[in-house]
């Protein structure tokens, strides 16, 4: 079978599994569409950063231990959502929900006691969400010029059907990596945006060149329709690229993620990466399971 999967002579039936992988399709979207609609009503909580928020930030010089970044992070005096260090420095920044100025004050305090510092040698600063809401409208921008013109250029290489389901595709990828960061929690950054930003690229690459073999295929056969011998072919002789591209891309990137976790320097690293990778793995995943129900529902013969 791996021999055949490497080779691309295996023989699976993608027409007929086109029916199933359709109506995973629609149990999916319909769950990713839920989560949407509970994150934004306050059903379920995103951990936006507070850059998006707002927020205050604590930066300090001193010798610290483990236990003591636990205990500032598990404090009742405020809320911190993340920390820094540095590597080869003593340096410590934490980041702070937005709260009452006595609150600020309070922690400040509470800062300089645990770490022995005078409460003026810790660099307090507050963040206003102008930031993350200045990203986040830029994006959204980025986003429909970037859709529309891939509509377009997909209508006018292969056909419009084609555009609609690169579309739905790109869709797929970006609610699905959304959904994890809600379910899990994990904080989402400018740095997340512009990772959601880069995984179209990788999606919309993987889908385009399916959509290419399958030209070329058609023109192999001497017809111009698809059907599903041409579905088939195409779909079991590119499954193992795939699978090798998904490979390639996702080990730099896990190592991105597990050296600089040991470093210390996992930060913006980490936020970046991290919805990179899941990007990867979706856009593997739907350039082939999503693309196929659709091919299959316009096949004719």
């Amino acid at each position: 079978m791996f021999k055949k999967l490497f080779l691309g002579t295996t023989e699976i039936n993608f027409k007929m599994l086109g029916t199933t992988f359709y109506k995973i399709f629609i149990v999916e979207t319909i769950i990713f569409i839920a989560i949407l609609v509970a994150s934004l009503t306050g059903i379920l909580n995103m951990n936006l950063s507070v850059d998006f928020t707002g927020g205050t930030t604590y930066q300090l010089d001193t010798i610290y231990t483990d236990d003591d970044i636990s205990d500032v992070l598990t404090n009742t005096i405020l809320e911190v959502s993340r920390y820094q260090t540095f590597e080869n420095s003593n340096t410590i920044i934490f980041r702070a929900v937005e709260s009452t100025q006595e609150n600020e004050t309070q922690f400040l305090n509470y800062l300089a006691n645990k770490f022995e510092v005078l409460p003026n040698e810790i660099e307090f600063q507050r963040v206003g969400p102008t930031f993350g809401q200045d990203i986040t409208e830029k994006g959204i921008r980025a986003l429909v010029i970037f859709l529309s013109l891939i509509a377009l250029l997909i209508s006018f290489r292969y056909e419009y059907r084609y555009s609609l389901i690169a579309l739905v595709a790109l869709l797929h990828d970006l609610l699905l990596t959304f959904s994890i960061y809600v379910l899990i929690g994990l904080e989402i950054t400018p740095s997340t945006v512009i990772a959601l930003l880069t995984i179209l690229g990788y999606s919309l690459y993987d889908t385009v060149i399916l959509f290419d073999k399958l030209k070329d295929t058609q023109k192999s056969f001497k017809i111009s329709n698809l059907n599903k011998d041409v579905l088939n072919k195409t779909f079991n002789e590119v499954l193992m690229r795939s699978i090798n591209t998904s490979l390639t891309s996702a080990i730099p990137i896990i190592s991105i993620i597990v050296i600089g976790n040991y470093l210390g320097i996992e930060g913006n690293l980490a936020d970046f990466a991290i919805p990179l990778l899941i990007g990867i793995v979706s856009g593997t995943y739907s350039s082939i399971f999503v693309t196929v129900p659709f091919l299959s529902k316009i096949i004719k013969t």
